[in-house]
């Protein structure tokens, strides 16, 4: 994997860089709750982006686009203020800054992509002192988020780099799937919550306990 040619290394930011102290229950109730009394909407919010987007068709037959759109609005401020509570009580993963600065100085761009908001990607990444990163692409800067390829096909572009040589690195099954879908090469990492074989399944090309084996593999370094 040494001789692997990488140009740009995209990480998602929870799970694989940091864990974040989410409350994905707190979230789904919120949501319910607000769709239930406001829009007479009974829905269970998993996932929630996508079930947000559901949302939004039924309001919009129902009452119309701009009350749908205001909905959404409402809702994405629901998701953001949990996002931005997260960071009480996160942890930095083993090695995180290590393993972006072990890049970085090896002349090897490197970039966050998440389906988090940027306010609460950008405030991770200061308060636990990650990156500098060439790139950060938070949910608000595409159309579609993760699974989608958009996200990876957006950080290739800036950088004109052929998606081959691109790196995504991520805990999560939606990781592979994006990167897979661009024709990044991709790495998963056991340090959140899905397994070894739900990483494969979305395509995954390797599969790393840690930070610390993606950077031995593919940079011949020991953290």
């Amino acid at each position: 994997m040494e001789n692997q040619v990488i140009e740009l290394v995209l990480f998602d930011l929870d799970g694989a860089l940091l864990t974040l102290n989410f409350n994905a229950e707190k979230t789904r109730s919120e949501l319910h709750d607000y769709y239930r009394s406001e829009h007479g909407l009974d829905l269970f919010f998993k996932p929630v982006l996508q079930r947000i987007d559901g949302a939004e068709r039924l309001i919009e037959e129902r009452k119309g686009m701009a009350e749908a759109r205001a909905a959404t609005a409402r809702a994405l401020e629901i998701l953001r203020k949990n996002e931005v509570e997260a960071l009480v009580g996160a942890r930095l993963l083993p090695k995180a800054c290590e393993a972006v600065s072990a890049f970085r100085e090896k002349g090897i761009r490197v970039g966050v992509f998440s389906r988090t908001t940027r306010s609460a990607v950008e405030a991770a990444i200061e308060t636990y002192g990650l990156g500098p990163f060439d790139t950060v692409i938070s949910r608000e800067d595409t159309a579609l988020t993760k699974p989608s390829p958009e996200p990876v096909q957006l950080a290739i572009s800036q950088f004109k780099t052929k998606p081959e040589e691109c790196l995504v690195v991520g805990d999560h099954p939606y990781d592979m799937l994006s990167g897979k879908r661009a024709g990044a090469l991709t790495a998963g990492v056991l340090t959140g919550l899905a397994g070894k074989k739900d990483l494969l399944d979305a395509g995954a090309d390797y599969i790393f306990d840690d930070l610390r084996g993606l950077v031995l593999a593919f940079l011949g370094v020991k953290l």
